[in-house]
């Protein structure tokens, strides 16, 4: 099971991300709309950003930088964490893609390559989404993702399997 690999299609490529990289995607992150639905709302702010970094720097799954093709731009990032062998199952989110990406298919495409890779090694891809998070909870909903659960921290959980992607996939989102 290899989830540390390259990602790319004929416009994003996505690239596990190197620590001296922190300045090139805070450039992106610093953006305070990025972060207004989230449930930390000020990770926009450099010291609050470092630790999510960080976190994604000492995953066992890496972080990806979201490389924009046609101007070789980097725009965000998202990444892989809690493979659960048992469930056969493995979480995918912590993404953020540049505000003028939004509304187009980039996060689309990003978490097509992503899902596509993780179905050769798990059955189920979960998404941890802040409960008024409505921006990611509709995109992971156009992917073909179900509401599975909520916590008492604010949190909704989406669970997508294989079946509910193949009958989700919109060529003309591509």
């Amino acid at each position: 099971m290899n989830f540390k690999v390259n990602f790319e299609d004929d416009q994003i490529q996505m690239k596990l991300l190197q620590k001296e990289e922190f300045n090139d995607l805070f450039e992106v992150a610093k953006d305070p709309k990025i972060w207004a639905q989230h449930p930390e709302s000020d990770r926009w702010e450099k010291e609050k950003f470092s630790i999510f970094f960080k976190n994604g720097m000492e995953s066992e799954f890496g972080i990806y930088k979201i490389i924009d093709k046609n101007n070789n731009r980097l725009i965000g990032s998202s990444r892989f964490y809690s493979f659960d062998k048992k469930d056969k199952a493995i979480r995918l989110g912590f993404t953020f893609i540049a505000t003028q990406y939004w509304g187009t298919s980039t996060n689309f495409r990003i978490k097509k390559l992503m899902i596509e890779h993780a179905f050769n090694y798990v059955d189920k891809v979960y998404f941890d989404i802040g409960e008024y998070n409505f921006r990611s909870r509709k995109a992971v909903e156009k992917l073909g993702a179900v509401l599975f659960s909520s916590d008492d921290n604010g949190m909704v959980i989406y669970r997508l399997d294989e079946m509910g992607f193949l009958a989700s996939e919109k060529p003309s989102l591509l």
